[in-house]
């Protein structure tokens, strides 16, 4: 039995709409449609989709980790660090090399703080055994990997291809039991405009019509087929801006993403000091209760103390966005809200309602 998987990235179960949607929204009322309760996780989320797991499972929670032998800690990078491109790509390289299949771009990291952080994943969704038991078409930019009578072939797709081009690509290879592919045109567009943005509305409009005609097409050419659409999370626009970078002492190891802040201490008085910056600015602190709750590991490779933020709130600038141009108008990655759950959609019979770890028993069979 084939299977058609795509992840819609940012398409929050709240944007489903006859209006803006047609296709999912009818797709839905037809067959089965599931609220997945969102994952407080970035890098986590596709894994633990995969896996059957939860980020406090895999170990994978966020993107970068305290590292003491970090790849990137590299005179290159450091000399290339006046171009973000020109750095991004020769980290690229270095992680190739490496023979790594997780690749990283490195963003705004201050290149004094390269040294310390490393990527947590380092091998790609399709190297999970729910791929590799399997044959299988996979494209999750820029890897493009088929694997055909137990024959596996990795390609680059150098050039940036938008949504469309990756389902016209992937569904053109036959033979195969499972297609994979994620669709990022969403995601980029509400964090860039807003969820309520007329541009907003035209990506999802444009969006819908290019999956109802591949699944459409998909259906008629393999009868029988299962399709699964889902998205890892939905949005929050952004109301308060936090600028915590130009309170915090420069001797200190910290990195700041978009909603959680990292640090590492070499004493308890610095750990102190950081404390009362967090509760100064309304800064939750992450405890061992709260990484139960919501799935996530508590470790030192993740900071010795963890700050984040509620609904609404985001660090700018931070390692991720840091010019004017880079703002983002909305974000996901807080902790336990019904606004930022994703879906999944399918053919298959499945639950109203799933956790993002407990869909591979459904999606295995």
């Amino acid at each position: 039995m084939k299977k058609l998987i795509i992840c819609l990235d940012g398409l929050g179960k709240d944007l489903i709409s006859k209006k803006n949607t047609p296709f999912i929204y009818k797709f839905g009322k037809e067959n089965y449609f599931s609220e997945l309760a969102t994952l407080f996780a970035f890098t986590g989320i596709e894994y633990s989709f995969f896996t059957g797991k939860s980020p406090a499972e895999t170990k994978i929670w966020l993107e970068f980790v305290r590292s003491k032998n970090s790849i990137f800690d590299n005179i290159l990078l450091k000399k290339l660090s006046f171009n973000k491109k020109l750095r991004t790509l020769a980290g690229i390289l270095i992680q190739l090399i490496k023979k790594r299949s997780y690749l990283c771009a490195l963003h705004n990291i201050p290149k004094e703080k390269l040294k310390y952080f490393d990527s947590k994943a380092k091998e790609g969704l399709w190297k999970l055994d729910f791929f590799q038991k399997r044959n299988f078409v996979f494209y999750k930019w820029p890897f493009f990997v088929l694997k055909k009578k137990g024959n596996e072939k990795t390609k680059l797709i150098l050039r940036y291809e938008k949504d469309e081009e990756r389902l016209k690509r992937l569904l053109k290879e036959k033979e195969v039991d499972v297609y994979y592919t994620q669709l990022v045109e969403i995601d980029k567009a509400i964090h860039c405009f807003g969820k309520k943005s007329k541009k907003t509305e035209k990506i999802l409009r444009k969006i819908d019509r290019i999956v109802a005609k591949y699944i459409k097409k998909f259906l008629k050419e393999n009868e029988g087929a299962e399709i699964f659409l889902w998205s890892d999370h939905g949005f929050a626009d952004i109301k308060d801006y936090i600028n915590i970078r130009n309170k915090l002492p420069s001797k200190d190891v910290f990195f700041i993403g978009g909603t959680t802040i990292h640090f590492w201490f070499n004493n308890k008085e610095r750990k102190k000091a950081i404390q009362n910056i967090l509760k100064k600015e309304k800064i939750k602190i992450l405890n061992e209760k709260d990484a139960q709750k919501y799935k996530i590991p508590l470790s030192k490779e993740y900071g010795d103390l963890i700050g984040y933020l509620k609904k609404g709130r985001y660090f700018f600038p931070n390692f991720y966005q840091e010019k004017e141009t880079e703002k983002f108008k909305a974000m996901h990655g807080y902790p336990d809200d019904k606004e930022l759950n994703g879906f999944l959609i399918s053919n298959k019979k499945i639950p109203k309602k799933l956790n993002i770890f407990d869909v591979l028993k459904y999606l295995d069979k």
